[in-house]
């Protein structure tokens, strides 16, 4: 099927909705009011499970994954059981005495960034929020601890992406992640119409490529999409190979990243999945039991899925496009006949009756 991800197979927890903020672009529509959340004992026994399954980055966002409790104990058994860890944080909670809880466990730490402090703030709903986090760089320096930042792109902050750039080099960050605006969650209330279009993604694309260049490995920058003609060059990376020989593989051969949901839901690419695309949940099925279902029943009706976008896309100039969003809406909109029809053209079976 592949991984997106290529040699990284990555498992994103969300393991609580709650947050100390309460931001305009939020895809999980996190909150200070938000009680949902996984216990510890549920996520180490999901770790081990993962690893088995060949997983090797886990990845704690939220919600504010600094407003768990159980953080630095569930890292430590990440680490413990040989997987790497990146904790995605607003940067606000970044205390002295947190920081000695995660310090050792945590191979990179990624800070939000939205833009200028000005745009920053207002993205966050609190004029606190850029001082507030830039005011713990110098003590993440002072440890040693690799951390970057994680740029949400839009429509309105385009503009400022140089200055992201810039501050991220000056203040010694070692990567940053340009992501294009999802409008779910709390976006698709407050800043609908403002995702990037294929301007704005080609701009930041080409900013990246020549940032490379010019800053010689200092700042390593990742652009969240993709040009579609790579679709035709790399298919087995965007699951419109066809694998036969799938149920002997480990499920991280598969499918990358993975995400598991402050409910227990464990779905493909991106938070928020369809849930007709789910493995299933962390409380009613182990990760094995899941994972063979879906490889027989729901892996295919993914390929279906991924398959009739590309041919969407096939038909148009090859622009940049955030792969993972386009899936996730084309799920959204999808119905088992179409599905059923498109496996049965194929001469495949549906599986669909379990």
């Amino acid at each position: 099927m592949g991984r997106p991800t290529g040699n990284t197979r990555v498992v994103q927890i969300h393991a609580t909705r709650r947050c100390n903020l309460q931001c305009r672009h939020c895809y999980s529509s996190s909150s200070p009011r938000a009680s949902e959340a996984l216990t510890p004992g549920v996520l180490r026994t999901a770790l081990d499970e993962l690893v088995a399954q060949g997983y090797n980055w886990a990845s704690f966002s939220g919600g504010e994954p600094l407003a768990y409790p159980a953080l630095a104990d569930v890292m430590r058994h990440a680490k413990t059981i040989g997987m790497h860890t990146a904790v995605v944080s607003n940067g606000m909670l970044l205390t002295p005495q947190r920081l000695d809880a995660i310090e050792a466990v945590t191979d990179i730490l990624v800070l939000s960034l939205d833009g200028k402090p000005a745009s920053h703030n207002r993205m966050r709903g609190t004029p606190k929020a850029f001082d507030s986090m830039a005011a713990r760089l110098p003590e993440l320096r002072e440890r040693g601890m690799a951390f970057g930042f994680l740029f949400t792109l839009t429509q309105h902050n385009l503009d400022e992406l140089p200055w992201v750039v810039e501050f991220a080099v000056n203040v010694g960050a070692k990567m940053l992640q340009i992501h294009p605006l999802d409008c779910v969650g709390n976006a698709a209330r407050y800043l609908r119409g403002t995702e990037p279009d294929g301007i704005e993604g080609a701009y930041a694309w080409y900013l990246a490529e020549q940032t490379k260049r010019s800053l010689a490995g200092r700042l390593a920058l990742q652009v969240d999409l993709v040009r579609s003609d790579a679709l035709r060059q790399q298919p087995q990376s965007f699951f419109l190979n066809e694998d036969e020989d799938v149920l002997d593989q480990p499920l991280a051969e598969q499918l990358s990243p993975l995400v598991i949901e402050p409910d227990g839901s464990v779905v493909p690419l991106q938070y928020g999945f369809a849930r007709s695309f789910a493995l299933g949940n962390l409380h009613q099925a182990t990760l094995p039991e899941m994972a063979m279902r879906w490889r027989v029943d729901v892996g295919p009706r993914l390929q279906a899925v991924s398959r009739e976008l590309f041919r969407v896309l096939d038909d148009q100039p090859s622009q940049f496009i955030d792969w993972y969003a386009l899936m996730a809406a084309q799920a959204r909109s999808h119905t088992l006949p179409d599905v059923q029809r498109v496996l049965a053209a194929r001469g495949r079976p549906s599986h669909l009756s379990a």
